[in-house]
């Protein structure tokens, strides 16, 4: 398979000779809703790479129900290190097709090449400022101005208008009981920005979302393009109506396929 059929940005910006000893070790997976790919507090036998869907980055404690406080798709990694145990958990949020390759190979590859340390580090740059925003959403904005960033997020990834998502996982994304999500989703498809049926969410309107959202969609993603280079579709579409345009791109990392 050719570096630049891979659909995950990451995996195309490896630097060619790097990806030429990798490609051999990158195997094919699909992943179902909920499935657990990392379990904070244990050891990484695997990085994954998504091709589709979308994978949940949640924290808990014994004494509280799960907070999500990370989401990514094809932009994106799990944790590589195998040294460590993990820090979070991974969860499948959209069902998923993805690469995974042994962490400690992936690791070893990491330290051995000045390129595909600055790559992952520009990564897990950019996704530390996703958690901190996500940190920000969760203390400071409404419910529904969360749910209307995550929903954002969430079609960033998708390839569809359409999100097959249960309540439950609402809860977790946003850090409240179901009545709130039942409540913000009402506020939303009020408003015309979303559409509901059962365990699925349709969105209609992402100028809406992005004015529901109160200036915390776009940080982050403008961060992303900062640091790699490089964004996904839709964020160029929403470049003229959100923070995005207010962020200068930089010039892209050496990259293969891009």
């Amino acid at each position: 398979m050719l570096q630049s059929e891979f659909k995950n940005m990451l995996i195309r910006s490896i630097p060619a000779a790097d990806f030429d000893l990798l490609r051999p070790h990158f195997e094919p997976i699909q992943l179902k809703l909920r499935n657990t790919t990392i379990q904070a507090g244990r050891s990484i036998s695997h990085v994954y790479f998504p091709e589709k869907g979308q994978f949940s980055v949640i924290v808990k404690v014994p004494t509280s129900e799960p907070i999500e406080i990370g989401l990514f798709g094809v932009d994106g990694m799990t944790e590589m290190s195998p040294d460590f145990r993990a820090s979070f958990t991974t969860v499948v949020q959209l069902d998923l097709e993805a690469h995974k390759i042994d962490a400690k190979l992936f690791a070893d590859a990491v330290k051995a090449s000045p390129g595909l340390t600055d790559l992952t580090v520009r990564y897990h740059q950019a996704m530390l400022a996703q958690l901190a925003y996500t940190a920000f959403s969760h203390g400071s904005l409404s419910v529904s101005e969360r749910l209307a960033r995550w929903l954002l997020m969430a079609h960033d990834r998708a390839e569809g208008d359409e999100l097959p998502l249960a309540h439950d996982f609402f809860s977790w994304m946003l850090a409240v009981r179901r009545s709130g999500v039942t409540n913000a989703l009402s506020e939303l498809r009020s408003e015309g920005a979303i559409a509901t049926k059962r365990a699925r969410v349709i969105i209609l309107n992402r100028d809406k979302l992005i004015e529901r959202a109160s200036g915390s969609y776009g940080l982050a993603e403008a961060d992303y393009r900062r640091f790699l280079g490089m964004s996904l579709p839709r964020w160029d579409k929403d470049a003229q109506s959100s923070p995005l345009k207010d962020r200068k791109r930089p010039a892209k990392i050496k990259s293969v396929g891009m």
